[in-house]
């Protein structure tokens, strides 16, 4: 008598292995490209972020200066610019706050003194966003606030204000808004680059100061 031995059990062929091997490098490819996707969108999440409380923080600085002016009695659109009391007019800044003192001081004369604002005019200016943001890029100090000063590690933030003068359109272009020689007010465009990679971004938001005591 033969014995004939048989199996319900059968091996993976060459052919099941390579389609089974397909289907899963097609299904881990998707996952890496979801996590990719989650990652790149919860990087530009926080990039939002930061960039919100820049441009708020610079409009707020601007309002101090004005707000400050007044409760001191001195005209509302001074500033200090590169340690020179002076008044606001159109261009470009630089403005942080300024970690050396909390305090506005001003001479028996009006005068600024000391102030707790740091502002810069930018008289040369670059086109490109990609110079502009290396011109005003921010860097985190030793007690990880934002700064113009180049300290600590460098950010992939930079920041600056456009002011203009209040008006309006007329035949000849923009007719600021005088009164006794001074303008009336300005326009603050608060910037914000980012750059990641290669790739630069930029935000703006608008706000206007007046003399509203008058």
């Amino acid at each position: 008598m033969q014995l004939s031995l048989t199996s319900s059990h059968r091996g993976f062929t060459l052919i099941e292995l390579i389609v089974g091997m397909t289907v899963f490098a097609i299904g881990l490819a998707g996952i890496l490209a979801l996590l990719g996707t989650t990652f790149s969108s919860a990087r530009y999440s926080s990039h939002e972020v930061v960039v919100a409380g820049l441009l708020r923080e610079q409009i707020e600085l601007v309002k101090n200066i004005r707000d400050t002016n007044l409760t001191n009695y001195v005209p509302w659109d001074k500033v200090l610019i590169w340690a020179t009391d002076t008044t606001w007019t159109g261009g470009i800044y630089t403005i942080e706050n300024n970690y050396t003192t909390d305090i506005a001081s001003y001479s028996s004369d009006g005068e600024i003194d000391v102030w707790p604002v740091s502002v810069e005019r930018l008289d040369i200016f670059p086109t490109e966003t990609l110079d502009r943001w290396n011109r005003t890029r921010l860097s985190l100090d030793e007690r990880w606030r934002y700064t113009h000063a180049v300290t600590g590690s460098g950010t992939a933030y930079a920041s600056y204000i456009i002011v203009s003068p209040l008006g309006y359109t007329g035949s000849t272009g923009l007719v600021p808004i005088v009164r006794d020689g001074q303008s009336q007010g300005w326009i603050i465009d608060a910037r914000v680059i980012v750059k990641t990679g290669n790739t630069t971004r930029e935000y703006d938001a608008k706000t206007m100061i007046t003399d509203w005591v008058k």
